[in-house]
């Protein structure tokens, strides 16, 4: 094989490299930005002020999931307006239970345009199994 064929297969090669990994980046599912309990208290959340209802009972006790059935009966049909207006939650202060494997969360629920102060959630997540779960079945998310 020639130097200039060589040459030009090296440049072919690196020309493909440099558009395929940004490519690749691109393309690649984003990392999951909810982590642990706190990341569990703050999708429910989040869920739940979206009007994604069926999200948010993936994150619940089974004890808990006629509460979330109660609050999208309230909701009806606003939940086209509340998908509208994105909010945001962020964790201020939490306190594990290590004897009862409890994690009590305190955080405040903002809208997102204009981070205005919505109101104080407090939620109280329970290990099972391993894996943590909002538990709401007292109705103390309203």
């Amino acid at each position: 094989m020639k130097a200039k064929t060589r040459v030009r297969i090296i440049f072919l090669f690196l020309t493909a490299l440099a558009i395929g990994f940004p490519l690749l980046f691109l393309t690649a599912p984003p990392v999951p930005r909810h982590l642990g309990p706190e990341g569990i208290a703050v999708a429910f959340v989040e869920n739940l002020t979206n009007a994604n209802f069926e999200a948010a009972r993936k994150l619940v006790t089974p004890e808990s999931a006629e509460t979330i059935h109660l609050f999208e009966t309230l909701v009806g049909s606003q939940s086209d307006e509340l998908k509208s207006r994105p909010t945001h939650f962020n964790v201020s202060r939490s306190e594990m239970n290590l004897a009862q494997d409890t994690l009590f969360i305190e955080g405040k629920l903002f809208f997102s345009n204009k981070h205005k102060l919505i109101r104080k959630i407090k939620l109280v997540l329970v290990n099972r199994e391993g894996r943590w779960l909002v538990d709401c079945h007292d109705n103390n998310i309203f």
